[in-house]
């Protein structure tokens, strides 16, 4: 499973897509499992200034991992510490993002460097870009 973050969602439905909106096309072609989280779509639709019920439909397709409960948040903040002790500035965003992503044992695509430095920290895993 890959957790699609709400910066590929965004290069995803720009009028020129880069290399990670291009990537998610392809995994999506290729029906590979793609998921977002709720503060994921919060993200991509709280920018939007076109379109809104169209990518909402299309949000609403995709697989939703949540939160499953106090434990989520708990690791959530547990992240967020375990990353300001080695100096690291994280957000709760982010953080949240990675407890929900290895709680279901998905993989984070993103284009926030900030992923990079979490999986320094945690098992993390994140999708990169295919090479060709």
């Amino acid at each position: 499973m890959i957790l699609v973050d709400s910066s590929v969602w965004i290069d995803f439905f720009s009028g020129s897509p880069g290399a990670a909106g291009k990537e998610l096309h392809r995994l999506i072609d290729e029906s590979e499992p793609v998921a977002l989280a709720g503060v994921v779509i919060t993200e991509v639709l709280q920018g939007l200034l076109r379109d809104s019920a169209t990518i909402e439909r299309y949000l609403s397709m995709w697989d939703l991992l949540e939160p499953r409960g106090f434990a989520t948040y708990r690791h959530a903040a547990a992240i967020f510490r375990r990353g300001r002790a080695k100096g690291l500035c994280l957000t709760t965003m982010d953080s949240l993002i990675v407890a929900i992503a290895l709680e279901h044992g998905a993989s984070v695509f993103s284009l926030d460097k900030d992923f990079r430095l979490i999986s320094r920290v945690t098992n993390l895993s994140l999708h990169s870009l295919a090479t060709f």
